[in-house]
């Protein structure tokens, strides 16, 4: 999720100086040296100008100097030879207010005579906005409706009328709807949001939307309990639902039900990390006797890969045997991926015959570790199994230290989320999936919902990608909860 910031161009530059004017000193400092400074704020935000300091600190933590109008800046201020931290923060009071962004940021410079010193600082938001709306059913079938939402720091009061973004400096969030219904009684409803929900971290905008519990698909059967419900009690109420009566296997059985739920039409193993399916394939397994054992090379043998890694939740039951996330794979290439997360990678290090890379995450990718990219054509098929896997096993998931799982409700670090959404996306469910889904059900007596109805993942992760602007105008990706009254 990218998050506001204003990039600040300081160009530092040492001039020999007899005298020098200092402007707003706090500490007294012999001046050896002036510094030409240029400070570029024409992508800032006006906000930014308001109630903003930048501060100038030595080694010793000493302020130095300290500007109040970041919009008129001295060209020149003096400074000795040295090391020092810009800082940039707002002297508001921490409480709720609409339309109140706040800023901050922190660079180290060290100044050096006859050098010029050029480098840029990003200054991003402190606190983060919520909207409230309301969907039109909702406002033909209620009356007299508000919302007031409290934090730590402060309450803010959104009436019918409010369409700003309130900022808050901290979580967690109590959203309260005081409500009139058709039968002229008033009605509350009151939601909370917990300080690590990714929806209310610093440099977010995040809205809230109501609607009537009208409003959705209807479901029959198995997912009965899912209809007209969005967001986080949509994910809770599948896992739930793929939980009841779950069938544990061992790790053993898989072994069998491979031969039935993951064969090509000409009877050989369907390996993701082998499988070529724009032409041939570069090896074929025959189910059962061409299962590991050992192997020195690709095309050796066929194993069972921990898509989400073993080793991540510590060889723990039901999670160690649940097919969902277990699926047959070259044994050379599963070694080659070890306990490496999923990405997208820049430089590959090593690359599969089926064209499956290991190497440094690309640029951008919000990750900076190794990776390991399956082919376009899967990408798709592993992004459910992780959606099913942090919605089966969202009660165990805090306790599993690495960087693609989070302790927050969405279960899911907002890199992989990102990632995760765009793969689902490109690469949608296909008939090799489904009926591996039947296979699981057979087998464990539950199913990936993500692939019978692909369509929840963006009702509950999907959210976190919505467009929002912003009071100085920008548009960038923001986070939107719906919640359904009754």
């Amino acid at each position: 999720m990218r998050k506001p910031s204003s990039h600040l161009l300081l160009i530092l530059l040492f001039v020999s100086f007899f005298s020098c004017h200092k402007e707003e000193h706090l500490v007294d400092q012999k001046i050896t040296s002036g510094v030409s400074l240029n400070l570029d704020l024409k992508s800032a935000s006006a906000s930014l100008l308001l109630n903003h300091v930048l501060d100038v600190k030595n080694a010793q933590g000493e302020v130095v100097q300290s500007y109040t109008d970041l919009a008129n800046l001295p060209a020149t201020i003096g400074l000795k030879a040295g090391t020092y931290d810009l800082e940039v923060y707002s002297t508001a009071t921490p409480t709720p207010q609409f339309n109140f962004p706040t800023y901050g940021g922190k660079k180290n410079v060290t100044v050096t005579k006859d050098q010029t010193t050029e480098f840029s600082m990003e200054v991003t938001q402190a606190n983060f906005g919520i909207a409230v709306a309301y969907s039109e059913d909702f406002k033909s079938s209620f009356t007299n409706y508000s919302v007031a939402i409290s934090s730590p720091d402060g309450n803010l009061s959104y009436p019918v009328s409010e369409i700003r973004f309130g900022y808050f400096f901290s979580g967690p969030i109590t959203i309260t709807l005081t409500y009139t219904d058709a039968n002229n009684a008033v009605q509350q409803q009151v939601k909370t949001l917990a300080a690590d929900n990714p929806s209310i971290s610093p440099g977010t905008a995040l809205t809230v939307k109501f609607q009537t519990s009208k409003t959705g698909d209807v479901y029959e059967g198995y997912y009965e309990a899912a209809s007209k419900k969005t967001g986080l009690e949509l994910k809770s109420i599948l896992g739930d639902i793929i939980s009841t009566g779950f069938n544990s296997r061992s790790y053993g059985d898989l072994w069998d039900i491979y031969k039935k739920s993951d064969v090509r039409s000409d009877g050989t193993i369907w390996d993701m990390y082998s499988d070529n399916p724009n032409g041939s394939n570069p090896y074929d397994f025959t189910p059962g006797s061409n299962q590991c054992g050992n192997y020195s090379g690709e095309g050796d043998c066929y194993n069972r890969e921990h898509s989400v890694p073993k080793s991540w939740f510590n060889d723990a039951a039901p999670m160690y045997s649940d097919m969902v996330h277990l699926v047959p794979t070259d044994g050379k290439v599963n070694s080659m991926r070890s306990n490496y997360p999923f990405g997208e990678v820049g430089t590959a290090s090593q690359t599969s015959l089926n064209g499956c890379k290991l190497g440094g995450a690309r640029s951008g990718l919000g990750y900076n570790g190794t990776v390991f990219e399956p082919i376009d054509a899967y990408k798709g098929d592993f992004a459910r199994i992780y959606f099913y896997f942090v919605t089966r096993y969202d009660d165990r998931i805090a306790g599993w230290d690495n960087d693609v799982f989070s302790s927050n409700e969405y279960g899911l670090d907002q890199w992989v989320i990102n990632m995760m959404l765009e793969w689902h996306t490109n690469d949608p469910v296909s008939a090799k999936e489904k009926t591996r889904n039947e296979f699981v059900e057979e087998f464990q007596n539950n199913r990936n919902p993500y692939v019978d109805h692909p369509e929840f993942v963006d009702r509950i992760w999907g959210q976190l990608k919505s467009k929002q602007m912003l009071k100085n105008g920008s548009v960038y990706e923001g986070m939107e909860i719906t919640y359904s009254v009754n």
